[in-house]
């Protein structure tokens, strides 16, 4: 007997949406514990100056990884605004993309423990991972229109380079890691020069 064909609605793809938010909403909520721990364990009179000097790193941790998520999302957000319907490839790089922001606090702490070798390259790894799985979501709606929404913005969205800059800087910043451990995060310092890849990609792909 045949197997049915998967049904796509715009319910199921609501629902899609509507997971990988909460996972992310999980997330962050998960950031503070550790912070709440600290509270808890004061033992003696402290004021908020000497809490935040003598747990500086644990606080430094929370603030990359919240920000880092939520930039993460954001694009992730504005990525599947030009979505009208899915498929398990879509399901697939969607549940890649959780991984990655799941991951990226153990990563962010790891960073900060000098004890930890090659933690900036696990780091840099994963902002990587997550990077491409957004590139691959934009990507496979590109290719697959019947996807997409069929507007005027979805037409400039395919036009766009979709990502690739961030992660082409993010494949560098990853190499210069793996070559020299020692580098820290400073090789994060190429994203800077985003914006202006992302603008020379989406030029050759559209030279008209």
């Amino acid at each position: 007997m045949a197997e049915p064909a998967n049904r796509r609605s715009e319910e199921g793809l609501s629902r899609l949406i509507a997971f990988a938010d909460a996972v992310v909403a999980i997330a962050l909520t998960l950031l503070v514990l550790p912070l709440v721990d600290i509270a808890n364990d004061l033992r003696e009179e402290s004021s908020v100056a000497e809490v935040v000097s003598d747990h500086s790193l644990e606080l430094t941790s929370f603030v990359v990884s919240f920000v880092v998520i939520w930039v993460l999302w954001r694009q992730h957000h504005q990525t599947m605004e030009y979505f009208r319907s899915y498929d398990s490839v879509l399901i697939n790089l969607n549940f890649v993309w959780l991984l990655t922001i799941v991951v990226l606090p153990f990563a962010t702490a790891m960073v900060d423990d000098s004890r930890v070798k090659w933690a900036n390259v696990l780091y840099i790894g994963v902002l990587a991972l997550s990077v491409a799985s957004l590139v691959g979501i934009a990507q496979w709606g590109q290719r697959h229109r019947d996807l997409l929404v069929d507007d005027d913005a979805t037409d400039r969205w395919t036009k766009s380079s979709g990502g690739w800059g961030t992660l082409l800087a993010l494949a560098v910043a990853l190499i210069i890691a793996l070559i020299y451990p020692k580098s820290g995060n400073w090789p994060l310092l190429l994203l800077l020069f985003t914006d202006p890849i992302e603008r020379l990609i989406t030029r050759l792909r559209n030279p008209g």
